[in-house]
């Protein structure tokens, strides 16, 4: 049994996010916890956030097709993107309150990553985070949507090159 939780960026800078790529990766995630759950005994569990300039909706344990839809409907998009804050305040609500300590923990990140708000985390504090919770080997981080320039960022922040996810060109 595995915890999947997508961060979600509803910033204004990331308003067309329901007509890229990145948003079919998304709905791909999805779809494929929802087929692979019907047939697993122990099911995997998932929560989201959704942000801007600050946490505008989390749900530690939220049904799969119910996710999916509401990720489909209508988003409401806010200004500011707070993307540092967002990663370290989320990945820490997760390590506080999810019961099953011992569960792989996967943080599914889909932003346009342009940061213009983060006030409590820096790139390196975050990175730091990240780290200690890596080192756990209970926790992975993942980056969807991500550009080529923005690649050196990520491995500073302490992602595995192979959990950045680019954004097609």
């Amino acid at each position: 049994m595995n915890y999947y939780h997508f961060l979600i960026d509803l910033s204004h800078s990331n308003q067309s996010f329901q007509q890229q790529q990145i948003f079919r990766r998304l709905i791909d995630q999805i779809d494929f916890l929802i087929e692979l759950n019907q047939t697993q005994e122990n099911k995997d569990m998932v929560g989201f956030t959704f942000f801007a300039q600050g946490i505008l909706r989390r749900e530690l344990e939220f049904p799969l097709s119910e996710f999916r839809a509401l990720v489909c409907g209508l988003l409401t998009y806010h200004p500011g993107s707070s993307i540092l804050d967002a990663i370290a305040k989320t990945s820490s609500f997760i390590e506080e309150n999810l019961a099953v300590n011992s569960m792989k923990k996967n943080l599914l990140i889909f932003s346009d990553f342009e940061e213009n708000s983060s006030s409590f985390y820096s790139v390196e504090n975050l990175g730091e985070l990240i780290e200690s919770f890596s080192k756990r080997n209970t926790w992975k981080f993942y980056a969807f949507g991500i550009k080529k320039s923005q690649i050196s960022l990520f491995l500073r922040m302490n992602f595995n090159l192979e959990n950045l996810i680019l954004l097609p060109t």
